[in-house]
């Protein structure tokens, strides 16, 4: 295992030679608690930003000479500090940085060009904010050698020269376009680099692996031009373009051209300056990075301090994001505490551990972090009372190099057992039955199912549901229990009339909402004295105490069912023909949102009518995944995914059969590995009728379908479907009860093992002859077990 590192350690003075006078000593707090808190994690790997350097410091070969660099190592990394055991990097390096090089013009146009180092003004006029060349700079520490011939540095790359770069090609308008902001001059000598990107090429008893690190300029401290968000975007994007093919435009210090290799394995690190959710990103900057498919980022580093930290209060309870992530505690007024640092490996790095240095406040090791602040008492700087160390936590990710294909995904499922429920009972004065969505909520430690009742036996409605999961193999009768019921309400707060919804999905949004689908409805009444009905599908957000609606989610056009009177009967009925948009009762049947709560993914149970067919014996349908980007509320993605046909023939064969995707579950943040539930019924063969399969679904590869408004048109040739791999035929599980109407899972608990329990129920349709079921396994997740093991946050994975 080799753990990797990162850390902003406020390694930073206010004048030059200030740091190097600090670190001569033994006795410097800061420094020492810095020390410590390295000592305790132990990285192999260490990137350190904010570290001062002087020019002089650095020889010819960029390597750091004596001091400050070699007094740290000396003087506190290799003394213990408070009993922690000392760690010694044999290897380092570090190279100039553009912090504190002096342009020679007036960069934030107040009218004057500082050129004197010190004075006020510099640091802004700067080629990257410093009051010193070396200042706010870098070093990376290492056990393993660095291959120095091959390291590249890119201090110098022109920021002009990234093409499509928001220096000239900013899309804002009128006088805040940098274009208008910075004269033909300046952008001909702006560098991209607030301080330097480097590629340290690491020799590791596995192979070379390339450091790629970085330090981007905070997207703030500037005006309403942007100038830093943008530059910070684009200091992202630089790594997110040389990781995956094209940084063919990218040239080094040394005049070398090209991006890495597509076969290299990396690891990302740096204080990037950006959240995904919060603050003050640009066009959000960091997705370049955590949606790049050359990027493992299936487990998000997380601490338990973050949460308890959100008590700071400000704009903390506000964020979006989830606060187990958060690796650094800024003003609480604005912009609050934020994830900004990352360490990122490849995607064919196996993770195997993650975290932040964020200890709650009843673990001896808090005094390294503080309380630094809150909203109502302000931040000491690094080293004061309530600021030990820095600002910012040090992040880790624990990596198996051996490995070269991440073993990632489902490793092994394992029957638990069942609870059955009858036909026709009540819960709290509510007919129980239709349960065709669940969600986990983990702070609670309860789950909310969803019925899919259209407001005909009670108003639509989830139950709350507890499981006792004590024994970590059995799971048997009285393990499930109801201890509520919510009614879901529109918008005024009023319940929603008979055959006005169809909720089918469900998953938790935030620590007090949830997201719910719903699938509309294409009824094309046959009796002249029934109206028809078409509505289209929709998700909506709801609150989970008033169950009333908050807001709704944007459906692309082509989901909306579209009827012709291809009769000319001049009202919609059984004679019409459905042209385009959702099927009825085979629309909206799932829902899931990714462990950090940054996607959300539904699917068609089965084709739209422009896509093709609905499944039948001899075939299968041609589903939509469609994929949303929480924070922006747009959809950004659609995949096709291939629904198997239906499993066996109906008796006689006229009678009703089908076969449908019915429920998602994503295992990691990017939304790329899912588990996905499909439910195929025949009418009159033995037994329930009931064929379930479960799959682990790979998005990675396939093609962006959202701008084909029909599959019956396409070049099916070119389109790319979701990769899925059989995990479980539930036929194998031999239930004495058969199998009923399976439509929902989620990921509950832990064991008592250690393992992660994996719960499905089933959605009876309030028929008599059928049954409410939950099946209960255990599941081992290959590489994603940290992304639900956390149970602070409000994640529909229970993180």
């Amino acid at each position: 295992m080799v753990r990797f590192a990162q850390f902003n350690a406020s390694l930073n003075r206010n004048t030059a030679g200030q740091m190097q006078a600090d670190m001569a000593t033994r006795s410097h707090a800061q420094i020492a608690a810095v020390a410590e808190v390295i000592q305790r994690l132990d990285p192999d790997v260490l990137l350190i930003n904010e570290f001062d350097f002087e020019a002089a410091e650095l020889d010819a070969a960029f390597l750091p000479t004596n001091v400050p660099s070699l007094n740290f190592r000396r003087n506190y990394l290799n003394v213990s500090q408070n009993g922690a055991g000392t760690v010694d990097y044999p290897f380092v390096y570090a190279a100039p940085s553009n912090t504190g090089i002096a342009s020679g013009f007036d960069l934030n146009n107040n009218g004057q060009t500082v050129v004197i180092p010190g004075t006020p003004g510099y640091g802004d006029d700067a080629l990257g904010f410093g009051n010193f060349p070396g200042h706010f700079g870098m070093l990376l520490l290492s056990k393993f050698p660095i291959d120095t011939v091959n390291v590249r540095t890119f201090q110098t790359f022109l920021w002009k020269d990234m093409p499509g770069n928001l220096l000239t090609n900013d899309p804002t308008a009128g006088a805040n376009n940098l274009r208008n902001f910075y004269t033909p001059a300046e952008q001909n000598i702006l560098r991209l680099s607030s301080k330097s990107h480097w590629d340290v090429p690491l020799i590791t008893p596995d192979g070379v692996v390339h450091v790629l690190v970085s330090h981007p300029t905070p997207p703030v401290f500037d005006g309403p031009e942007d100038r830093n968000g943008k530059r910070n975007h684009d200091e992202i994007r630089f790594w997110a373009d040389y990781v995956s093919g094209r940084g063919d435009y990218i040239y080094d210090d040394r005049g070398r051209r090209g991006g890495l290799p597509t076969n290299a394995r990396f690891v990302i690190m740096g204080d990037q300056n950006a959240d995904p959710f919060d603050g003050n990103s640009f066009d959000n900057a960091i997705q370049q990075l955590l949606d790049n498919p050359r990027v493992n980022n299936t487990i998000a580093p997380s601490s338990p301090g973050g949460v308890q930290q959100v008590d700071d209060g400000g704009i903390n309870p506000n964020h979006r994001g989830n606060p187990a992530f958060d690796t650094a505690d800024f003003g609480d007024t604005a912009p609050g505490n934020l994830r900004a640092d990352y360490v990122l490996p490849s995607r064919d790095i196996a993770i195997r551990n993650a975290g932040v240095f964020w200890p709650l406040r009843t673990d001896p090791l808090f005094r390294l972090v503080g309380e630094r602040g809150s909203a109502t008492v302000p931040q000491n700087p690094p080293g004061g009372a309530n600021n030990p160390t820095s600002d910012h936590s040090a992040v880790f990710v624990d990596v198996d190099l051996a490995v070269r294909n991440p073993d990632i995904g489902v490793r092994r499922l394992t029957f638990l057992g069942q609870n059955t429920f009858p036909p026709g009972i009540n819960i709290f004065e509510s007919r129980l039955g239709g349960l065709s969505g669940l969600a986990y909520d983990a702070p609670r430690n309860r789950f909310y199912a969803l019925s899919d009742d259209r407001s005909q036996f009670a108003p639509a409605r989830f139950y709350t549901t507890v499981a006792n999961l004590g024994s970590a193999t059995t799971f048997g009768p009285g393990s499930i229990g109801f201890t509520g019921v919510t009614t879901l309400r529109d918008g005024q707060g009023a319940t929603y009339p008979l055959n006005s919804i169809d909720f089918e999905g469900i998953a938790m949004a935030t620590a007090n909402t949830v997201w719910v689908s719903s699938e509309g409805e294409v009824f094309l009444s046959s009796n002249p004295e029934v109206p028809s009905r078409v509505t289209p599908p929709f998700i909506a957000e709801y609150n989970l105490e008033t169950g009333r609606e908050i807001r709704r989610l944007p459906v692309p056009r082509k989901f909306t069912p579209v009827v012709e009177d291809t009769n000319n009967s001049g009202r919609l009925d059984a004679g019409d023909t459905l042209r385009s948009g959702v099927r009825n009762n085979l629309a909206f049947e799932s829902l899931t949102l990714t462990p950090d709560r940054r996607f959300l993914l539904t699917a068609t149970e089965n084709a739209l009518a422009q896509d093709g067919p609905a499944a039948t014996v001899g075939n299968g349908s041609s589903s939509r995944i469609l994929k949303y980007d929480v924070v922006t509320g747009q959809p950004i993605a659609e995949f096709l995914y291939e629904v198997e046909p239906v499993a066996q023939a109906p008796v006689p064969p006229t009678a009703f059969n089908t076969s449908g995707l019915v429920e998602l579950l994503a295992l990691d943040n990017g939304g790329s590995l899912l588990l996905a539930l499909e439910r195929s019924f025949s009418a009159g063969v033995p037994g329930t009728g009931n064929s379930i399969k479960l799959y682990e679904v790979r998005l990675d590869g396939a093609t962006d379908i959202a701008g084909i408004d029909s599959l019956l048109t396409a070049d099916r040739t070119r389109i790319q479907p979701a990769q899925k791999r059989l995990l479980l035929d539930f036929d194998t599980l031999r239930l004495p009860t058969g199998l009923d109407n399976v439509e929902a899972m989620a990921i509950g608990p832990v064991l008592p093992d250690g393992r992660l329990s994996l719960i499905f129920a089933s959605d009876d349709n309030f028929s008599a002859t059928q049954f409410t079921q939950f099946l209960t396994f255990a599941v081992e997740l290959g590489g994603l077990a940290t992304n639900f093991r956390f149970n602070g946050g409000f994640g529909s994975l229970g993180i």
